[in-house]
């Protein structure tokens, strides 16, 4: 009988796998590897959803067995069928050994040991070391006794419509929910709006209670919500994620990171809510408008994403700000979502919540310790290590000592792999030697996929890339860490999803960062930078292991080496538990919450200071009779600095009925959202500046002013010699004046002596880099010549727009002495945020677009926001080179957004002058 296609295909992956494993020739320069089968999305309930990927730009790539089949081998080469069967390949159905007996490692082994090659002297020749043996596990049945998935036909959604339902669940293709779920949003608390932080590992859904508990809040009661996440990457990518929303159900969904969001935000009609998409200092600033503005109870749920970060230094003090300032002036719901700590019931006892904890996991986590050849198993209860299994000679310790490609045989090409690493450069090289070791009989697999994603780099670098990356990415593996830009990560990203990179080597931003599972996470050392790795952070890197909907199981092995680093590791895993200690105590912290609660009129004396405060997790952590202490302490320091004082005859008034009121700097401090001891040596810098003149001849003073305090970066003194010779006189002379002249740039050529944070000299330099990006010079051209990573260069353009923006908002607050920057820096920050040609400015503004794909579109016709907005995305990439459908959707989709706020914000003021409600709908009839 004639076997289906199916089975074909699986047997040519079966040979593809075992070409991988078998080859005894490989090419250290140009190799690749194959393709796995296509990856499965994960959705919130953990029902696999196929992805669809960018590069999937014909419907054969995402088959897998007619892709193989085209890309195999070329005609008539023949496999050689001499080699002995590997347990990969016994699983893809070659048959030998079944991979689960452990004593199939070793033949592979001594099969390859016999073997001898002559090969020329180009190539070099090296034995490939035996396959993993596999490191799975029986099925454990979870602690919380909810590990099944239930029907959904029975359950209401927390009230949402039967038609709303429906909507959702196919816009997430959801069929089924886990029982956990469904626990939760039926729990009679959370439907009544009580307060919950919501306790689970990695991938259990948490995404789909979230989801539901905002769109009830927009739909059913009409209100607004705001989602708080760490970081802007996972903004951005949340944003993509609930962008079906907006037009199934009628919401807005707002962006709050980097330079985005308005504030207050634009004050929609009662009919079409808002969900806020936020960063954390996004999301203070946001709660700070809002109270402001009078509009705070048009908030009603704040969703904490990654809970168990209030205790991490700034940022954590970020949310228990956040938080306390809601908690005592809103009329909402909070959530928070956090890891499980050992203190949680002060956690609980300062956001007045109730605690839904459960040890769910939809997939199996098996954790593995690898300390030379040896293999030990986590035990998930005692996390004590027991023997597993013990690997055959590492054949290619000389180039691969820790024996990475050993973990990696038995799980790609049909698997993805990510591998953390302690630096940026260690990933490189990782992933360098990754690409060397894979077989040249496999680079034509996916070769069209994997240029299409070349080419999307190279486009982002004004057509120049690094070319280790493309090799690199020619063999499906790549490095991913902020030493790439924003766009050239997203591409890496949505590649490996995709199945076009099967191997990622990250930093471990990467672990609390973007949703990227893989079926086995692999940490090379112990070690994040110089410091040792914290159980925060490994629960964190092996969370990534098997999610669900990409992966039946998930497997972490952590590469330690004997010795002291071994018994550190031990420690951690045994001994090392997780808690969150307040940050507020930082003494800038309280100040900066402090002067927040008296500009915002929350407090205006001690008492209701001590009565605010007294409510924050601090207060749960150190006692009442600390935080009494700490607020003198901090009501002291604010008086030195000038930003608060007491009222007017308030001196024989009781301590605690004193009025406090905040100074016109206090209220510039806090409208620039700037520290409190910050802004006063930015008033000192501002006012020295304007004294001594400034100089219009060029942009560089304006840059210089608006340069940050707290970027740095490695200094190249000789270029800084040959910048600082080629500018005009008068600006010579002005830099003298603010101690900067070449004497002192020749003596720190000569002593080579390290600038800090604030150095006058170190921001001149910044602004010297920042002004070849105001000539529109390519970012790549500019990284290169100043020694900085394009990474690197992009975020601190961002950091530097959005310092320009705070000292913009700070002379506003402060008209009779810095009126001169109240006027000329908002025109700075427009053209810094863009630094293009005026008539690309417009279209600039569109996510995914870059000043070279802005050119495309104006020549190709889309000159404007409205041209745009009115395309059709398959015409658009006819017009433009080099354009996905997905990018030409989003590209649409924001175009539509931003009309779309043009308009709400015209109505916006037109309510304000008196139109009612009826009018401003009909109005909104006619301009869309």
């Amino acid at each position: 009988m004639t076997p289906p296609r199916r089975s074909a295909a699986l047997r040519q992956t079966a040979d593809a796998t075992a070409s991988f494993l078998d080859a005894s020739e490989l090419l250290e320069s140009d190799l690749k590897t194959p393709r796995r089968s296509p990856r499965m999305h994960s959705n919130s309930s953990g029902v696999n959803k196929p992805y669809k990927s960018p590069f999937a730009r014909k419907p054969s790539i995402n088959n897998l067995g007619e892709r193989l089949a085209q890309t195999h081998l070329p005609t008539g080469q023949k496999r050689r069928s001499t080699t002995a069967i590997t347990p990969l390949r016994a699983e893809t159905g070659g048959g030998g050994q079944h991979p689960l007996n452990p004593e199939s490692i070793t033949s592979p082994l001594r099969a390859k040991q016999t073997t001898t090659s002559t090969t020329p002297r180009s190539r070099k020749s090296y034995i490939v070391p035996a396959p993993l043996p596999p490191l799975g596990l029986p099925e454990i049945d979870s602690d919380s006794g909810v590990s099944s998935q239930g029907s959904i036909d029975d359950f209401d959604f927390c009230g949402l419509s039967a038609e709303a339902q429906n909507i959702y669940k196919n816009k997430r293709g959801i069929t089924q929910l886990y029982d956990w779920q469904k626990e939760c949003l039926s729990d009679a608390r959370v439907r009544k709006g009580d307060n919950v932080i919501v306790c689970l590992p990695t991938g259990a859904g948490k995404t789909l209670v979230a989801e539901v508990l905002m769109l009830r809040e927009a739909i059913v009661h009409g209100r607004n919500s705001l989602l708080v996440l760490p970081y802007v990457a996972i903004v951005q990518e949340k944003m993509t994620s609930l962008a079906a929303f907006e037009t199934a159900f009628g919401i807005h969904i707002e962006e709050y990171a980097a330079s985005k969001g308005r504030l207050p935000p634009i004050k929609r009609s009662a009919t079409r809510r808002s969900i806020y998409v936020a960063t954390i200092e996004k999301a203070n600033m946001l709660i700070n408008s809002l109270i402001e503005s009078g509009r705070l109870d048009d908030l009603g749920l704040v969703v904490v994403d990654e809970l168990h970060m209030i205790g991490d230094g700034a940022r954590g003090a970020r949310i228990e700000s956040m938080l306390t300032k809601y908690l005592h002036k809103g009329r909402g719901q909070v959530v928070g979502i956090s890891a499980t700590l050992t203190n949680m019931g002060e956690l609980a006892a300062f956001m007045r919540a109730f605690v839904y904890s459960t040890e769910f996991r939809p997939v199996d986590l098996v954790e593995i310790i690898k300390i030379g050849q040896r293999l030990l198993q986590v035990d998930k209860r005692t996390k004590e290590l027991k023997h597993y299994a013990d690997l055959p000679p590492n054949a290619l310790a000389s180039r691969d000592p820790d024996g990475i490609c050993q973990l990696l045989q038995q799980v790609i090409p049909r698997h993805s792999a990510i591998i953390f690493c302690p630096t940026k450069k260690n990933a490189e090289n990782v992933a360098v030697m990754i690409a060397r070791a894979v077989p040249k009989q496999l680079r034509e697999v996916r070769k069209t996929d994997r240029q299409a994603l070349i080419e999307l780099i190279r486009e982002e670098g004004d057509g120049k890339t690094e070319e280790a990356l493309e090799r690199c990415i020619e063999t499906g593996v790549a490095w991913h860490h902020s030493g790439l830009t924003h766009d050239e990560r997203k591409h890496i990203e949505a590649a490996y999803v995709s199945g076009v990179l099967c191997v990622l080597c990250a930093t471990s931003t990467l672990a609390a960062g973007v949703n990227l599972p893989a079926r086995r996470v692999i940490i090379k050392q112990p070690v994040v930078g110089r410091d040792r790795l914290r159980k925060a952070q490994y629960l964190q890197m092996i969370g990534r292991a098997g999610r669900a909907g990409f992966d039946e199981k998930g497997e972490a092995v952590t590469i330690v080496r004997a010795g002291p680093e071994e018994r550190m590791f031990r420690e951690m895993l045994a001994h090392e538990e997780m808690r969150c200690e307040s940050a507020l105590a930082a003494p800038e912290e309280l100040a900066s919450l402090v002067l927040d609660l008296l500009s915002l009129k929350v407090a205006t004396t001690v008492a209701e200071l001590d009565a605010v405060l007294g409510a924050t997790l601090l207060v749960q952590q150190k006692g009442a009779e600390e935080m009494s202490r700490l607020i003198t302490a901090t009501l002291d320091t604010l008086y030195a600095q000038q930003l608060v004082e007491r009222g007017e005859g308030e001196e024989q008034a009781a301590e605690g009925e004193k009025t406090l009121a905040v100074t016109e700097e206090g209220a510039a401090a806090f409208g620039a959202s700037v520290a409190p001891a910050d802004s006063c040596v930015l008033r000192k810098d501002l006012l020295s500046t304007l004294k001594s003149g400034v100089n219009f001849s060029s942009h560089l003073h304006l840059l210089y002013i608006v340069a940050p305090y707290d970027l740095t970066c490695a200094i190249d003194w000789d270029l800084y010699y040959k910048e600082f010779s080629s500018l005009p006189d008068s600006e010579k002379a002005l830099l003298e004046r603010a101690g900067i002249s070449m004497v002192r740039i020749v003596q720190q050529i000569a002593s080579r002596a390290p600038l800090h944070e604030g150095d006058t000299a170190l921001r001149l330099y910044l602004a010297l880099l920042m002004q070849h990006i105001w000539r529109q010079e390519p970012h790549v051209e500019v990284a290169a010549r100043f020694g900085v990573e394009r990474g690197w260069l992009q975020a601190a353009l961002q950091q530097t727009v959005s310092h320009a923006a705070a000292i913009a908002r700070f002379a506003e607050r402060l008209p009779t002495t810095l009126w001169p920057l109240k006027l000329l820096l908002p025109e700075l920050v427009a053209r810094l945020s863009d630094c293009t040609r005026p008539e690309l400015a417009p279209l600039m503004r569109l996510d995914l677009v870059k000043r070279r794909r802005a050119a495309q579109l104006h020549a190709a016709g889309y000159k404007t926001i409205t041209d745009v907005a009115h395309a059709n995305p398959d015409v658009m990439r006819q017009r433009v080179e080099n354009l996905g459908r997905y990018q030409a959707t989003k590209m649409i989709q924001s175009a539509k957004a931003l009309l779309r706020d043009q308009i709400d914000e015209k109505l916006e003021e037109m309510a304000e002058m008196g139109l009612s409600t009826e009018q401003l709908e009909a109005m909104r009839g006619t301009m869309t």
